[in-house]
């Protein structure tokens, strides 16, 4: 069986053994920064492709969406699909199409765990270097964190990461070199920096799909509503297309350490017509950013280790996560008070590029700076 090994920042190895899939090919995508050919140690944890028919002694949930126990692993169940874990999460098994990131975000919590003792944390965000100064984006999911990265990028920033990052208590970032999950309305918004796609026919499909999106009403008729579902499962392309930042920006440079001087968090403002930064406080940041780390990942390990923690003997996983949290929430805490925090509003639109929404959060962030300044002479 095939296996690749990924090595991040000396805290974790990880192995990923087979092929076929999303989901194993996803950890190959994502994490190819972090390869490492033949390591000398033992792999930290494993995640390995199976296509084993599992019995389950107990189960929790309907039968074809639960948790279970085979009395060697803890299972979790969605359809034909599954993630199995040997007890203490070092091995994860996963069928081939299982979503990826329901696998990462256990792996990533080990990580977290290993690093957190050393006061840093996780952080669903992007990073940029623009004019010597490095701004943080924590964002929810779609709010435009990877319109802004593209947006800074254009204006000649470097990168820290487009999706997550790693803070410090004492006021400083690593870089997390993913590679970014271009979405159809980040190139609707910035169409050149579209990757090739090997089938002819995706940008076809794509134009239908919006088509439909746009002049077809879901809850209207019956035959409207077959006509969206059809756009949904068969028509509109769920792939998540993966490519590395510095292969869409070429002049831009990865950093991997920096100072932080300012947080921004996103927020989509869908009734605004205008972008528009204000200050917020330190404990408004903190309140932002659990909230957000609950949605990404935080609230589901939580179910998953509830359920664990129910039917493995001696569980304790929810206890180790909550106390990584209240780790992270520290670090979060320490970083906020010693930099700018700010929240910026930006309009839900379509087309960054053609509306100047790219230009004004430009401006807007490299703004912040002029008003700490102005702040710090008066």
């Amino acid at each position: 069986m095939h296996s690749d090994y990924y090595d991040f920042f000396g805290e974790l190895l990880l192995e990923v053994r087979g092929e076929g899939g999303r989901s194993t090919g996803q950890f190959r995508t994502m994490y190819d920064h972090f390869e490492a050919t033949d390591p000398a140690d033992d792999p930290d944890m494993v995640v390995e492709r199976t296509t084993e028919e599992l019995s389950l002694e107990t189960v929790l949930g309907d039968p074809d969406d639960h948790y279970g126990w085979t009395g060697d692993r803890f299972v979790v169940r969605s359809g034909s699909d599954y993630m199995a874990v040997e007890p203490g999460w070092e091995h994860v098994y996963v069928t081939p199409d299982w979503e990826p990131f329901y696998a990462i975000y256990p792996v990533e919590f080990q990580l977290r765990r290993n690093v957190v003792a050393d006061g840093k944390a996780l952080v669903h965000a992007s990073g940029v270097e623009l004019d010597g100064k490095t701004t943080l984006f924590p964002a929810w999911r779609g709010a435009g964190k990877t319109n802004t990265l593209i947006s800074l990028l254009m204006a000649g920033g470097n990168f820290l990461a487009d999706d997550r990052l790693w803070v410090g208590t004492d006021g400083s970032v690593r870089g997390f070199p993913l590679s970014v999950n271009l979405q159809p309305y980040n190139v609707q918004s910035f169409p050149e920096v579209e990757p090739q796609d090997d089938r002819s026919d995706t940008g076809f499909r794509r134009q239908i799909s919006q088509r439909i999106e746009e002049s077809v009403d879901p809850s209207g008729s019956i035959f409207a509503k077959a006509i969206t579902f059809l756009n949904r499962y068969y028509l509109k392309d769920r792939s998540r297309r993966f490519t590395d930042v510095s292969t869409l920006f070429p002049s831009a440079e990865y950093v991997d350490y920096s100072d932080v001087d300012d947080v921004v968090v996103l927020r989509a403002a869908p009734e605004a017509t205008d972008v528009s930064a204000e200050p917020i406080s330190t404990a408004e940041a903190v309140t932002e950013i659990q909230a957000i780390s609950h949605y990404e990942w935080n609230g589901r390990l939580e179910e998953y280790f509830r359920a664990y923690d129910a039917l493995v003997p001696g569980g304790s996983a929810v206890e180790r996560l909550h106390d990584v949290v209240e780790a992270e929430e520290r670090v979060f805490t320490d970083l906020f008070e010693s930099v700018g925090t700010y929240r910026l509003s930006i309009p839900r639109d379509p087309n960054w590029n053609e509306s100047g929404v790219d230009q004004a959060v430009v401006d807007a962030v490299r703004s912040l700076g002029k008003r700490v300044d102005t702040a710090a002479t008066n």
